[in-house]
Parts: structure tokens; sequence; C-alpha cells
């Protein structure tokens, strides 16, 4: 059984705030969605609050990626597998959490850095969801989608090591590239 249930939310940090208002609402159509960070962009799709938050800062990056859990269990479980495997964690402060908008998480890096953010128990927006285009978001048991990131040397990384083994997720696509091409450009 899975412990993940689907992509939660995704946080990051962005130096042209109004490059991702642009794609935000005008070309992707999210709804305008809300956070506690006053000088950030929250986009809304569904009954969360917002699923993906831009805060204005000095570099382009991922800050978070929050993983939905199905319950405190499962969490539990999740912390015992990389604790067992030897992967650090912290659990998730009750401000954080808080500001997550989640009953409760830990928080722990992938191996090639990527803040992330395993959690349960979303609050969640009943208030109707109203894009700019009318359009629907199809999200359900499935969360937010997919998160793919580039790693100038994947064979470094190794993520197939933490995924899906330790996370306990579904799949975990890894391109695979011959010796020859591995940091070429294609």
């Amino acid at each position: 059984m899975t412990e993940i249930r689907g992509l939660g939310y995704v946080r990051v940090l962005a130096t042209d705030m109004d490059r991702w208002r642009e794609l935000g609402f005008d070309v992707l159509g999210f709804a305008p969605g809300f956070g506690d960070e006053t000088d950030a962009l929250h986009f809304r799709m569904d009954e969360r609050p917002s699923r993906i938050t831009v805060e204005r800062a000095d570099v382009d990056r991922v800050s978070a990626v929050g993983w939905e859990l199905r319950d405190g269990p499962a969490l539990r479980r999740l912390e015992a597998t990389l604790r067992d495997a030897g992967y650090e964690y912290t659990p998730m402060s009750q401000e954080l959490a808080d500001r997550r908008r989640v009953e409760a998480g830990i928080c722990t890096t992938d191996p090639g850095g990527t803040p992330l953010e395993f959690f349960h128990g979303p609050v969640l927006e009943h208030s109707p969801v109203v894009t700019k285009y009318a359009q629907r978001f199809v999200t359900g048991a499935q969360g937010l989608g997919h998160v793919v990131r580039w790693r100038p040397s994947i064979s470094k990384v190794a993520p197939v090591t933490i995924c899906p083994d330790r996370w306990g997720s579904r799949s975990c696509s890894v391109p695979r590239r011959s010796p020859r091409t591995m940091g070429r450009r294609s």
C-alpha cells in the first residue's frame, strides 16, 4: 500500500513575480488563492486554499514540495521507514503546519537537495473556485499532478534509491541514459 495520496502543493521562490502572475492566472487560468504570505502569489485550482505558492526572492528555486499522506498512522509509518533507512527528517513545527494549512507533517530533502514536506490532514476551502476561463481542474485523489526536476548529474543523485522504496510512492520515472551520453545535451 502506498503511503502517499498525491502531490499536495509546490512552493517556489522567484525573482520575476510578473512572469509567474502571467503564467498562473493568464496562461494556465488558476484562480486566486490565499495564504499567510502577503507578498506572494497563491494559485488555487480546487478545494485547497493554494496548490502553488510563489514567494518573491532573490533566487529562483523550489522551496518545498508537499506530499499528502493518507492520515496520521501513514505519517508515523513513513517516519519509521525513513529512520530505519538512515534518512534524516525533522517534525514539522506547529507554526509551519499552520502556515501550510495541514494537521501535521515532517520535513526532509531529496538526494538532490530539494526540500520535501510529507503531511496529512489538509485544510479545505469550500468556497467555489472561479477561474478566468471558467474551466475546471481535475485533481481528486491524485493531487496536484507531477513534479519533474532536472539534475545535471543524475548518476550522483540516485533517485531510485529513495523513490519509491522509502516514500511509499506508486512509481518513479527516471530517464535512463547510457554513460556515453551522460552530461551531453541532446
